[in-house]
């Protein structure tokens, strides 16, 4: 009973309506403020004092952006005193929240905490107390799509929930609409492999995943093939344990391994015609035609950066010595750098400083360039900055890694196994 009076508190908040506050920037001197006494790096007491101070100076109304960023430092405290094992604390901090953001974001963190304390003894108890604000999102998004992002925030912990309890009906109820409505993905789990350990992430990370194989466990075993495909193919997952989930659900309808090859190829070729028009409309740093003659045969990372971009620059010193090391193996590099200054002459200095600086002496193009008729980063949907893409000696594409750590450096692994050490 103790345990069901601690969860009733921290979700006992439900979800008010749909509307989201229109972006403004009334919020920044708190932001700043916040900033200034380091609120983040002391005690729940300290905190606490810290929110009173800041209340002071800046009146909380209760909405709009400032009402949000107080609900984000009010869930701070309560987290805290979550993870510190007094949860009466917690509980009571938690029903000061007082703005749609911050209830969301309440079910998120505190129902993600739940599951990584005992993930299959709580699951049942974090869904139960979660679905009132995914099902009031989840109907309204069905109705319009102004509840996307609000949705697409709470299906890793839902879904989480609903795994561990094996509802495989219920995952693909609530993740295909969103699916559809995202172009057949989901941007949150971009975010995940970021923000996750190479080694405690899992493929059940991945909604994309879980909603394949929810589609093959409940009958739908072409569908699940193409999920799971679009995945493989595309590098977003290319382990051995997802071809052996497609040959499992090709297996299961007639023709199914016919049509897994049918997608192969498509999706191939699909890529195959992109290379040849990044050719076609992208000059290199000397003003040359990309040559793809010269890339046939040998493994190529193309390389999304931005002189912009830390975790971008941050990462070319590695890739200087996979460089070094790998080039006379069959290796290359394709940097296709993306630049936001407002005239065409200062991206390219931008991004020729940045060569530069930080001695880069593969191929690179700049994407700024004939953007209207060939955008590398739309194309090759590139949706976070670093994004790496490998491609094999056919140029298929056979791995995409995303951030810089956590994940991003990944491919020097893959570059070991197919050249060596």
């Amino acid at each position: 009973m103790k345990k069901y009076w601690l969860l009733s508190c921290l979700f006992s908040v439900v979800f008010e309506g749909t509307g989201w506050a229109q972006i403004d920037t009334s919020d920044r001197p708190l932001a700043h403020a916040i900033i200034g006494t380091k609120f983040f790096l002391t005690t729940p007491e300290r905190k606490i004092e810290k929110l009173d101070s800041l209340l002071q100076q800046f009146p909380d109304r209760g909405k709009d952006k400032i009402g949000e960023q107080y609900d984000g430092l009010r869930l701070d405290i309560a987290m805290s005193y979550f993870k510190a094992g007094d949860k009466a604390k917690a509980a009571n901090w938690l029903k000061r929240l007082r703005t749609p953001e911050g209830r969301l974001r309440a079910a998120v963190n505190a129902g993600g905490f739940l599951l990584e304390e005992n993930e299959k003894g709580n699951a049942p108890l974090v869904e139960a107390k979660i679905r009132p604000m995914v099902d009031s999102v989840s109907n309204a998004f069905r109705k319009d799509s102004s509840c996307k992002e609000a949705y697409s925030r709470l299906m890793p912990v839902y879904i989480r929930a609903l795994l561990a309890m094996g509802k495989q009906d219920k995952i693909v109820y609530y993740l295909q609409p969103l699916y559809i409505a995202n172009g057949g993905k989901f941007p949150s789990d971009v975010k995940t492999r970021i923000l996750t350990k190479t080694e405690a992430y899992k493929l059940t990370d991945n909604l994309s995943y879980n909603y394949g194989i929810a589609l093959a466990a409940t009958g739908r075993a072409k569908e699940a093939i193409a999920v799971l495909a679009r995945m493989y193919l595309t590098g977003e997952e290319v382990s051995d344990k997802i071809l052996a989930d497609i040959k499992e659900a090709s297996n299961k309808i007639p023709g199914g391994a016919a049509y897994f090859q049918h997608l192969t190829d498509s999706v191939r070729n699909y890529y195959k015609e992109k290379l040849t028009s990044f050719a076609k409309y992208k000059i290199d740093v000397n003003g040359k035609n990309v040559d793809l003659n010269a890339l046939k045969g040998r493994y190529v990372l193309l390389d999304f950066w931005g002189s912009w971009c830390r975790p971008c620059r941050a990462s070319h010193p590695h890739l200087k010595e996979l460089y070094a090391k790998y080039k006379d193996k069959g290796f290359e590099i394709v940097g296709i750098a993306s630049e936001h200054a407002k005239t065409k002459e200062e991206c390219i200095r931008l991004w020729k400083t940045a060569i530069t600086e930080d001695g880069l002496t593969w191929l690179q193009v700049l994407n700024n360039e004939n953007a209207l008729k060939f955008d590398a980063v739309k194309e090759y949907n590139v949706t976070a900055f670093p994004t790496k893409i490998l491609l094999d000696r056919d140029g298929n594409i056979i791995g995409r890694y995303v951030g810089n750590g956590n994940g991003g450096e990944a491919f020097s692994t893959r570059l070991e196994q197919l050249l060596g050490n």
